[in-house]
């Protein structure tokens, strides 16, 4: 496949209406393909129709934007690109369509509130009035669709196809979306949101298999005409909530994974392990922008150590790298970018390309669960009061890649289709609030081959209740709750005590033990002395610890080989020192002896990797803001590597090492700027 070491990429970002003469009147393909070049770009991106639904090539499918003046910019992109050795991926935007929604009305999304998305004006979540958004269930779109890319992969032979948009942006209430959920369950479209009905969830879990659905549908009609053309859709919103319908399932029409992001390094990481584990082809591709921080900002470019940082990042996690520039309305480009800045980054990073791919070392594996990405508290509500906002479901769990972070444990983030053959020696559920059927027989797998679990807040399957011996019964009504440490957990909450409990920025799960075989409380819940929220208080700035109860809120269960620890809420998203610290000695108890450990900073992280025989590393300064201050001696320990040595690459220049304790290799690292990757020999 051609992706194969195919790692620096490059998209030119360019949603241009038509309505100005000036626009695209600018556009240079050879000034174009000469930084791509000189950038040492790997492959292209090329718009064949944007959001506009305004075709950069001739077409007999709509319309061709009035700019280009008939000038086969896509065709002309594809033919140049390929003469120099550059690979094509073309572009093409689905359900984002202006065109399409403006001329076929009722192709479009009837929201919640009974309107089109271009009805509503300078609301959050594309309902600005500039999207004009259809329905990927109106069978008319479809076929429209289909015209368009048939058209596209006659005309021109792409290496590969980027799909966009694969996800809604809205719950859709069309004429289709409304006939179709009749014609598969007998039901109206439900309109109140409710967590705790099989109907609601099964509603949301039908929409996951329309979109993934629809995406196989515009895979078969590539595939059809272009068997070899890979295909990739839209798979950013995998990390939006519910209302997308980004589930997992759209990874049976893909070639690999690839989507834009625009937040820091710290969701660069989890984000880059769940694509590596979960795409079905490497490299996966991981796209951000060159304005920084994100497209709005049109005229403000990251700095170099930025792009390096995204670059070197998605690379040790066998990621390419996509730079999504904006172009200007009239068509120019900033040349700068790709001469200068790229340039330097591709430079630098291609060094190690050979040295990537390979199995990751880790302890930890976090579950990110796209059958769960909802708030169980936003229930009972009517549809149009939902909240876009990221809530437990990506907050835990990034919280949880935080803390090992910050502590060295090495770790991924993988998806259902991991779980089974996962040998890490813990799985963490941050904050699962469903588990289908399906994915418990995994976690049963998992658990069956002596892997450990930590389970924190909602137990979202009543077989994993039975299996702890812990039965939920609720949430407190209190939002500010404590945990105090019995006996037996003294030494995991260290620093805490039944005077001093644990500090809960929430509600906590109620529950009751239903089987105390093997099974220990580590602590219980403790609630403030008044319910919170009201006018009634002990301490007037603060809701001090006064009810104590015997109810648990931590507890560990031995199953078997395995053991499992759960706690009432995520104390992994806990702010405090001291409480992060909680739970990574939970994580450190699960997971028994480490693979290797290091002092590094806690915005530090240390990879490792074998690859042929070959250990390596990859230490990254993932500080969040520029500048990169320095760090200083980073030291990394791993054990049964006697009479190796280090070598920092790609130069080749011996690190010191020596032996310590028991058959334990320590190796220094003098100074980090930005990153270093080393083997050992």
């Amino acid at each position: 496949m051609w992706i194969e070491g195919n790692y620096r990429r490059n998209l030119m970002d360019m949603h241009i209406d038509d309505w100005n003469p000036e626009f695209l009147s600018r556009l240079d393909v050879d000034e174009y393909i000469e930084a791509l070049k000189d950038a040492g770009i790997q492959a292209a991106m090329v718009k064949g129709r944007p959001h506009t639904g305004l075709a950069y090539y001739p077409t007999k499918v709509g319309r061709m934007h009035k700019g280009l003046k008939g000038f086969d910019f896509l065709g002309t992109m594809v033919q140049k690109c390929h003469e120099n050795g550059i690979a094509v991926v073309a572009y093409f935007t689905q359900i984002f369509d202006n065109w399409a929604a403006d001329n076929h009305p009722d192709w479009r999304i009837i929201t919640s509130e009974g309107k089109g998305m271009r009805e509503f004006h300078e609301k959050e979540n594309m309902k600005t009035g500039r999207y004009g958004i259809v329905c990927p269930n109106n069978k008319e779109y479809r076929e429209y669709v289909k015209a368009c890319l048939t058209e596209m992969n006659e005309l021109y032979d792409f290496d590969g196809m980027f799909l966009d948009m694969t996800f809604f942006p809205e719950v859709c209430y069309c004429p289709s979306c409304r006939k179709r959920y009749m014609e598969e369950t007998g039901k109206e479209l439900p309109r109140v949101i409710d967590w705790q009905d099989p109907d609601w969830r099964a509603y949301a879990y039908k929409r996951d298999e329309w979109m993934a659905d629809y995406a196989k549908f515009a895979t078969d009609c590539v595939k059809k005409i272009k068997p070899h053309v890979t295909i990739e859709h839209q798979f950013s919103s995998i990390a939006a909530s519910w209302i997308t319908a980004n589930s997992e399932l759209l990874l049976d029409a893909i070639d690999c994974a690839s989507g834009d992001y625009y937040g820091g390094f710290l969701q660069q990481t989890f984000i880059n392990k769940y694509y590596k584990n979960v795409s079905p082809n490497l490299p996966f591709v991981y796209h951000t922008s060159r304005c920084d921080p994100e497209l709005k900002y049109h005229t403000t470019t990251k700095t170099e150590e930025e792009m390096l940082l995204h670059v070197i990042t998605a690379l040790v996690h066998n990621g390419a790298f996509l730079l999504v520039d904006a172009i200007n309305p009239d068509g120019s480009i900033v040349p700068e970018v790709y001469h200068g800045i790229m340039k330097r980054v591709y430079d630098n990073t291609r060094r190690f390309e050979k040295y990537v791919s390979g199995d990751m070392y880790h302890d930890a594996a976090i579950w990110f669960a796209t059958h769960a990405k909802y708030d169980p508290n936003e229930t009972g509500i009517e549809v149009p009061q939902k909240s876009f906002q990221p809530a437990y479901y990506l907050q835990a769990p990034v919280a949880a890649s935080s803390v090992l972070r910050e502590y060295n444990v090495p770790f991924e983030v993988i998806g259902t289709k991991n779980i089974r053959q996962e040998n890490a020696k813990v799985l963490i559920l941050s904050h699962v609030a469903g588990i289908r059927d399906e994915e418990m027989d995994e976690i049963e797998a998992y658990l069956a081959k002596g892997g450990n679990l930590f389970i924190s807040g909602p137990i979202g399957n009543q077989r994993l209740q039975k299996l702890l011996g812990i039965k939920i019964t609720g949430q407190t009504g209190h939002d500010f709750t404590y945990m105090s440490p019995t006996k037996e957990g003294a030494e995991l909450f260290e620093g805490f005590s039944h005077l001093v409990p644990l500090t809960i920025d929430g509600h906590q799960m109620e529950a009751e033990i239903t089987d105390d075989t093997n099974l220990t409380v580590l602590a219980t819940k403790t609630l403030p002395y008044t319910m919170t929220g009201r006018c009634e208080f002990a301490a007037i700035h603060s809701n001090p610890p006064g009810i104590y109860t015997d109810s648990p809120c931590a507890v560990l269960k031995e199953v078997g080989e395995s053991k499992i620890i759960w706690t009432a809420a995520p104390i992994e998203m806990s702010r405090p020192y001291m409480s992060r610290k909680v739970f990574f000695r939970m994580i450190d108890f699960l997971r028994g002896e480490a693979s290797f450990t290091s002092n590094a900073p806690k915005f530090v992280e240390v990879l490792g990797w074998r690859k042929e025989g070959t250990d390596y590393f990859a230490v990254i300064n993932q500080q969040e803001e520029s500048p990169v201050a320095p760090m200083y001696d980073i030291t990394i320990e791993v054990k049964g590597k006697a009479g190796k040595k280090a070598y920092l690459l790609p130069e080749h220049t011996e690190l010191k090492t020596e032996m310590t304790g028991e058959d334990m290799l320590k190796i220094y690292l003098p100074k980090l700027e930005i990153f270093h990757i080393l083997c050992l020999e």
